[in-house]
């Protein structure tokens, strides 16, 4: 196993918060991070090495890592067990959340939305509740579905775009 440096480990803790805000494991950040700055592709004895983690959570962690395709499984190394990578293609990466976590969860609030509109306007009112809310309230969750599915639609961003927005007065 490679030195570590402590700036490794400070990116990868804070990349670990930043995943953690959306929903992930700080984990899955860290095992990312740590992946995707390595010129070589890891196994998982390695990754438990360094990032001083159980067996069990790294297992874990790996599998939901490849189920949402944020690593890829490239099959035995040289030493013979199984070695990951980052997906390099991190906009690609973006819409496969998208479209496996967040299309359902919209679908879940969706769903909701209209079992509760279903309910009869006086009854809504009996206990409270203004109909017209629930209405509106449909149509910003609708608007919201279709942002989403314009996005997953849209595909990966090129990464020249990236580049460019980085670079202008719009990435500052």
């Amino acid at each position: 196993m490679k030195k570590l440096v402590p700036e490794l480990e400070t990116l990868a803790e804070q990349v670990g918060h930043f995943i953690e805000y959306w929903g992930f494991k700080k984990i899955h950040g860290r095992i990312w991070t740590f992946l995707y700055v390595s010129k070589e592709p890891m196994d998982a004895t390695e990754l438990r090495m360094r990032l001083k983690v159980s067996k069990a959570l790294i297992s874990m962690s790996l599998s939901d890592l490849i189920e949402y395709e944020v690593i890829e499984d490239l099959g035995k190394g040289p030493r013979g067990t199984t070695v990951f990578r980052a997906n390099p293609n991190v906009s690609q990466v973006i819409i496969g959340v998208l479209r496996k976590r967040e299309r359902k969860v919209i679908g879940q609030v969706v769903t909701a939305q209209r079992l509760m509109q279903s309910i009869p306007a006086a009854e809504q009112e009996d206990v409270g509740i203004d109909s017209k809310r629930i209405e509106s309230l449909g149509e910003m969750i609708e608007t919201a579905r279709a942002g989403l599915e314009f996005l997953i639609q849209m595909g990966p961003i090129d990464p020249s775009i990236v580049k460019a927005l980085a670079g202008s007065k719009f990435g500052s």
